[in-house]
C-alpha cells in the first residue's frame, strides 16, 4: 500500500509540475494543488500506464449506471441518491465534501490526494 501511496505522489507531483515532498493525501486536487482537468487527465493516463487501469470519471460513473441513477439534477447540482451512491463508492466522501444540491460538475473537484490512492486500490482490485 505504502509503494502505491508513494507512486501516487510522484505522478501527481510529476503531473503538476511541483516537488512530490508538497504532496499529501489531505490536500485537494483542484483547491490546494490547483489541479485542472488536463492535470487530471494527465494523472489518469500516467496510472493507466503505471498500473494499466484507470481512475477517470468513466471509472465512477459506471457505478452510477449500474445503480440506475443519475448523479446530477437538471440544474447540475448533486442528486440525494447520486450522493448515496458515490459516498457508498468513494466512503473517504462522506465527511460533509458534498450535500445533495450543490453544483459539482466532475467529482474530481472535490477528490485528494488520497482518495486517489483509495481509487487505484479499488481499481486494481475490481480486475483482479
Amino acid at each position: 500500500m505504502e509503494d502505491l501511496r508513494t507512486k501516487i505522489h510522484e505522478i501527481v507531483a510529476e503531473s503538476l509540475d511541483i516537488e512530490v515532498d508538497e504532496v499529501s493525501d489531505d490536500l485537494l486536487l483542484y483547491n490546494d494543488l490547483d489541479a485542472d482537468s488536463l492535470d487530471i487527465l494527465d494523472m489518469n493516463y500516467q496510472v493507466r500506464k503505471t498500473f494499466g487501469v484507470e481512475m477517470a470519471v468513466a471509472h465512477i460513473q459506471r457505478h452510477f449506471e449500474q445503480a440506475g441513477i443519475r448523479w446530477l439534477d437538471e440544474n447540475g447540482g448533486v442528486t440525494k441518491e447520486g450522493l448515496a451512491v458515490l459516498n457508498d463508492f468513494m466512503p473517504e466522501l462522506d465527511d460533509g465534501r458534498i450535500s445533495p444540491g450543490d453544483k459539482v460538475e466532475n467529482v474530481f473537484v472535490v477528490l485528494k490526494v488520497g482518495d486517489l490512492v483509495n481509487l487505484l486500490k479499488r481499481a486494481l482490485a475490481e480486475n483482479d
